[in-house]
């Protein structure tokens, strides 16, 4: 049979290599698409059960510890760092240290010092724990903005998302995402809300740019013709030949998708909402998993790459486990919730185990998602990286040392992942910058410059 060539194929179909310009060089004939790296954050507070948290045993044959078996099946794609310290937040801090950092959240995307304390640390202030600079997660979003418009693409949001977090909204207990000093980024906490902003369409009041649109419609017009014009071709050629085209077909298609704000894979479904109230805590549950659901959908459909998650606050007195069976007066606190947990972890640390694992389970349930989505030769988990982050390591010592981080990262992340890697009194910062050129921004550190440096992940 003979094989197809480049210059058989553009005469076949009518192309003509004087529209190569018109399209992304990086899409050339033949080569493998390319695909938008991604990445979320997921935080919560209050603490782990340390010797119920790291895992066990050699690199690539992980003995995961209790709290984190329901991660069992993702666990060749999982990186332990264990000795990460928020040491911005526990050295020379006037706000607080270690060994008081509930109102910490607004330091761990920043990775800064802290503008304003919380009452006790700032007599006479705001008292609400406000940041002092922008979060990494929208400086990655931005970058990204940045880079997609210079192709001629529309920017995407970075949603911030959090659960159970009233009242705090727009303070350094609850507010993880910044643009800079003291402007806290609000965040979405009804999914159908969520779903409004990110399936509605994102064109402003005036409309989008028209010259954008027009660029727009002479690329699409290529797409158009010489996309059909392949699928045609292929019907006459043999198999090695037709899945040549395929691919190629593959990379218009994301150019096409592109084109309209992101890179969309075949897993594009916007998922149903139910019109449910989701305040209860009986709902809790369905709550997290919509989120999960969103998020999925949302970068499936190439409508985001960069999301923050907030399971709670830094003090969660309004999550509650009834579905767990862990009910009625607290031992600390009037109520069991996940602060008096945290605190009076129960007989044999079993409630704090049990609500830790419920949690460690629902990031199991985003990699399955993730792993769900087909997007080329695999899925899309491959292209996604996800900080799972808890603001303290002990919830009754309230410590920042220590801190419980999972990094979970597909194959195409750079990252040498199933294993457990032990670190010295390293600071978060190192890890928030390595995050961060994982996905293609790159920088030499990251927040308060006392902690510089990049952590080697590979």
């Amino acid at each position: 049979m003979n094989r197809i060539t480049r210059r058989s194929l553009l005469a076949a179909t009518g192309a003509s290599g004087l529209l190569v310009p018109l399209l992304h060089a990086e899409h050339s004939f033949g080569a493998t698409p390319q695909f938008p790296k991604r990445i979320i954050f997921i935080v919560m507070g209050n603490g782990t059960i340390e010797n119920s948290f790291w895992p066990t045993g050699p690199d690539g044959n992980l003995t995961l510890a209790e709290i984190t078996t329901p991660l069992e099946a993702h666990k060749a794609q999982l990186l332990f760092p264990r000795g990460i310290d928020m040491r911005v937040w526990s050295e020379n801090n006037p706000f607080g240290g270690n060994g008081d950092a509930h109102h910490n959240f607004g330091a761990i995307l920043t990775a800064t010092k802290l503008a304003t304390g919380d009452p006790p640390h700032d007599p006479g202030g705001p008292g609400l724990a406000l940041a002092s600079s922008i979060s990494i997660d929208q400086f990655i979003g931005q970058a990204f903005n940045t880079a997609a418009m210079a192709q001629g693409q529309a920017p995407l949001p970075f949603p911030v998302l959090s659960v159970r977090a009233w009242g705090r909204d727009g303070t350094g207990y609850a507010t993880l995402s910044w643009t800079g000093n003291k402007a806290p980024v609000s965040a979405e906490s009804d999914p159908n809300k969520l779903f409004a902003s990110l399936f509605a369409g994102r064109t402003t009041a005036s409309g989008p740019d028209p010259a954008l649109v027009k660029l727009r419609k002479t690329r699409q017009s290529v797409l158009d013709y010489v996309g059909t014009a392949l699928e045609r071709q292929s019907t006459r050629l043999g198999t090695d030949d037709r899945l040549k085209i395929q691919i190629h077909l593959d990379a218009l298609r994301n150019v096409e998708r592109q084109l309209q704000g992101g890179a969309v894979t075949s897993g594009c479904m916007p998922p149903t909402v139910a019109a449910t109230d989701y305040k209860p805590i009986e709902n809790f549950p369905a709550l997290v998993d919509t989120e999960m659901d969103l998020i999925t959908a949302a970068m499936a459909c190439g409508l985001t790459r960069v999301v923050t998650l907030a399971l709670g606050d830094g003090e969660d007195y309004n999550i509650y486990f009834p579905w767990l069976g862990i009910n009625g007066k607290g031992i600390e606190f009037p109520t069991r919730h996940k602060h008096d947990i945290a605190h009076r972890p129960g007989v044999n640390n079993v409630d704090k185990i049990n609500t830790e694992k419920w949690f460690a389970s629902r990031l199991a349930y985003l990699l399955d998602n993730l792993s769900s989505v087909p997007e080329g030769n695999g899925t899309m988990l491959d292209n996604t990286v996800i900080l799972y982050l808890n603001s303290l390591n002990s919830g009754f010592g309230h410590t920042v040392l220590k801190l419980p981080i999972i990094v979970a990262a597909g194959a195409n992340m750079g990252i040498r992942t199933g294993r457990l890697m032990d670190l010295t009194a390293e600071a978060h910062n190192t890890l928030l910058a390595a995050l961060a050129n994982t996905v293609g921004v790159p920088m030499s550190g990251w927040g308060d410059a006392r902690f510089p440096g990049v952590l080697t992940l590979t």
